[in-house]
């Protein structure tokens, strides 16, 4: 059955999207003081809450997950505690993410992120203060709800009293958070997210100042370059199929001047888009047909979720083989390749991270090879470019050491302004001018390396490997190869 999006079929339109969950996130900020889903405390040095609807339940273990996790653990910088330094305060740090839902594959690194907080940091942090404290991480889920990520932020900014938040999760968790902290004002970082739905989805220009929420982002305008630089590598007959969701996601990637119409028109290409599907739709025959009626050779597109997929797997058994298809978003972790089955093979993703990067870890000391190491040992399966969440624990202790006055919170926007250090994502440096075509590309936000690589089967450990096709912000050391045509069996 055909969904509202999937009604539009003239392969040329680009245009008539809706702005889908934007007006219920703006409808909501005036539920600010509305408590929603209360997270407990533990009393202990150290303890662990897990709170799930009325309950709450409290070990001395690691982090835990549970359907709808509220998990709280202790953790501290590696700077040395000496006996001479004071005792300051806790100091509570809100963690939010859609760890269950259909943008849970944001969250499958974060029990593993909070445990190597909790390994490597100890109890307590010596802030800029020059005064130890304990701090204390309380882990959200958002369900994948854009409602709820801005109803759970309320809650920890009004009833947990945090110091600041830190979120992951896309558009449709990261901005309704940021609207509620900086309504409420309240100190944020935002990781994971597109800096365009950040800015502009959020009712901001390019020289806007927010005063309370910052964020190191990738661009859509990388991505799509990056995209762009892989079809120039192959021989086809450019037309491209665009797929895209009827959500804040799919918005960001029509972005005006940089998203794929318009930059992939600018290369020479047609852009086949029939129009943006409902997410959760079942049957993409329609879109299918119209891809193929284009003749595109080209696929692309950016879509968290099982959308994708499943839309993928109906493509092949209806006959649409394009040459390249690039998909941003989904197929993010190993267990995604392997549902996909024999079909992944070829395609061409998105890594916010990758174990190749010549970056350091601000809280372990790792590279991003030992992180990828530490992680396969772990759990057991193959990195995931889903470690990008992990970046703003080492954001917010990086701020923490920094932070002269933990009760005032111009103090924290203070340290995250002058924030310049190297994350797991790349170098970020807040105190460079701001430059539209640079790094520091509004006043509140930073981006972040961006590279694309191509799933081939793998003669090693595990099934897959993906080697880098294409690299944007990327220092020297980072090395791609040439991408090849998707091979049918």
């Amino acid at each position: 059955m055909e969904s509202e999006g999937q009604k539009h079929t003239n392969p040329d339109a680009i245009d008539n999207l809706e702005e889908g969950a934007s007006l219920s996130r703006r409808d909501f900020l005036r539920l600010a003081g509305i408590a929603g889903a209360t997270v407990g405390l533990g009393a202990g040095l150290g303890g662990l809450v897990a709170a799930c609807g009325g309950g709450t339940t409290t070990t001395t273990a690691g982090p835990t997950t549970t359907a709808a996790p509220a998990t709280t653990t202790s953790a501290t910088s590696a700077t040395t505690v000496t006996t001479a330094a004071e005792a300051g305060r806790e100091v509570k740090i809100g963690v939010i993410i859609p760890s269950t839902g259909v943008l849970a594959l944001f969250g499958v690194s974060d029990k593993w992120g909070l445990g190597l907080v909790q390994k490597h940091l100890g109890d307590t942090l010596v802030m800029g203060d020059g005064k130890s404290h304990k701090v204390t991480w309380i882990s959200v889920d958002t369900q994948s709800d854009s409602n709820r990520a801005a109803q759970v932020t309320s809650d920890l900014i009004l009833n947990n009293k945090v110091d600041m938040t830190v979120v992951a999760g896309g558009p449709d968790t990261v901005d309704p958070s940021a609207d509620m902290a900086e309504t409420l004002g309240s100190p944020q970082l935002a990781v994971n997210n597109l800096w365009e739905a950040f800015t502009f989805g959020r009712g901001a220009k390019i020289d806007t100042q927010f005063k309370w929420t910052y964020g190191m982002l990738l661009g859509v305008d990388q991505c799509v370059q990056a995209s762009l630089q892989v079809a120039n590598k192959i021989s086809t007959n450019k037309a491209a199929g665009l797929f895209e969701a009827n959500n804040a996601d799919g918005q960001a990637w029509l972005t005006p001047g940089t998203g794929y119409p318009d930059v992939f028109k600018g290369g020479g290409y047609k852009v086949v888009f029939p129009g943006p599907y409902q997410p959760g739709t079942e049957d993409y025959t329609s879109l299918i047909s119209a891809y193929k009626q284009a003749g595109c050779e080209i696929h692309m597109g950016g879509n968290p979720g099982i959308d994708f997929p499943n839309f993928w797997k109906q493509a092949i058994q209806q006959n649409y083989k394009p040459k390249m298809a690039i998909e941003i978003v989904a197929i993010s972790t190993y267990e995604d390749m392997k549902a996909l089955g024999n079909v992944v093979v070829g395609l061409t993703l998105g890594y916010t991270w990758h174990k190749d990067w010549p970056f350091t870890d601000l809280i372990t000391g790792m590279t991003n090879t030992q992180l990828a190491d530490d992680y396969e040992a772990s759990q057991g399966t193959m990195w995931s470019n889903m470690i990008t969440p992990y970046s703003r624990f080492g954001w917010a202790v990086d701020v923490l050491k920094r932070v002269d006055n933990i009760d005032s919170k111009d103090s924290i926007v203070t340290a995250i302004k002058n924030t310049k250090t190297e994350l797991i994502t790349g170098p970020i440096d807040f105190t460079a001018p701001v430059d539209p075509t640079g790094l520091h590309v509004t006043p509140n936000v930073c981006k972040q390396v961006l590279c694309l690589g191509q799933v081939l089967k793998s003669t090693g450990k595990w099934l897959y490997e993906a080697p880098l096709v294409a690299a944007i912000n990327a220092p020297a050391s980072v090395t791609t190869i040439n991408p090849v045509p998707i091979t049918y069996s």
